[in-house]
């Protein structure tokens, strides 16, 4: 089956929908990939595209509770939308209510979430989970991915925040990864004051591709935009890492971050959102 990569963050959503779609639009393997949105706080893609409610996430996890032991897994291709441009979507229902039904249901009875099924060589999968608490059915799709990419701002608030959760998401995630967004410069130091491993590249803020993945304007070549360069280089990261090789821990060095890993009593945690999507160009 295809690899499935759950892209999440701890609060403020630092653009996860947008690098999610950016990832699947780009994704280079043969059969290219699936998006699947997950997010139990409500979903977005349906309304910037004005898709139908149906199919998509509810009717995947609708199927997913009709199993058997002796049925092959749900597949989310079976309930993806195509979008302009070809990046199919299994888009997530826009409320809370439904979309926390949907993916307990998910986390419950089909938590791979790889699309093509059991068929080997299938498409890839990457799983827009939005917002993530340790130990709640989010978690356990992203534990249940062969990559957990957590996303955060270059920002001392969201940095202190994976700080304090590193040691609950590490008990059950065990392809954990920090994804840092926006900012320049070596993630060495956010790796050491986390205590966490953290991606060598950036994700960078390109507000032309989140208008692009929104629908919201056009890009005449967006596979040359910073954004798609760098979901690029992210994904040839993830494929290229030996199997089952866990991401390297961080070495202690001297940190410009030193604080994140002492927060002080009542320290806000600001965030900001983003989100996305795409077709193979």
């Amino acid at each position: 089956m295809g690899r499935t990569t759950a892209l999440f963050s701890l609060g403020g959503a630092p653009g996860v929908t947008l690098t999610a779609m950016a990832m699947a639009a780009v994704w280079p393997e043969q059969g290219g990939a699936a998006l699947v949105e997950a997010d139990a706080s409500g979903g977005d893609i349906g309304a910037w595209y004005r898709l139908p409610a149906s199919p998509g996430v509810t009717d995947l996890a609708a199927a997913t509770r009709r199993r058997t032991a002796a049925d092959p897994p749900a597949d989310p291709l079976a309930f993806c939308q195509t979008l302009p441009g070809g990046l199919p979507v299994c888009a997530g229902p826009a409320s809370a209510d439904p979309a926390q039904g949907a993916v307990q249901l998910l986390a419950t009875n089909s938590p791979r979430l790889a699309a093509g099924g059991a068929a080997p060589g299938g498409p890839a999968t990457v799983v827009d989970l939005g917002r993530l608490a340790p130990r709640t059915p989010t978690a356990h799709l992203a534990a249940n991915a062969d990559d957990a990419l957590l996303l955060v701002s270059d920002d001392l608030a969201q940095l202190r925040r994976v700080k304090q959760s590193a040691a609950a998401l590490t008990d059950s995630i065990g392809a954990l990864r920090v994804v840092v967004v926006g900012g320049s410069g070596s993630t060495s130091e956010i790796a050491a004051a986390v205590d966490l491993p953290v991606w060598s590249g950036r994700i960078p803020l390109d507000t032309r591709s989140a208008a692009f993945l929104r629908g919201e304007a056009n890009l005449r070549r967006p596979q040359r935009r910073p954004l798609f360069r760098a979901a690029l280089a992210l994904i040839t990261t993830l494929v290229e890492a030996p199997a089952d090789a866990p991401p390297a821990r961080p070495q202690p060095v001297a940190q410009r971050y030193s604080t994140a890993a002492k927060p002080p009593p009542g320290a806000g945690e600001p965030g900001t959102s983003g989100t996305a999507p795409g077709g193979h160009q």
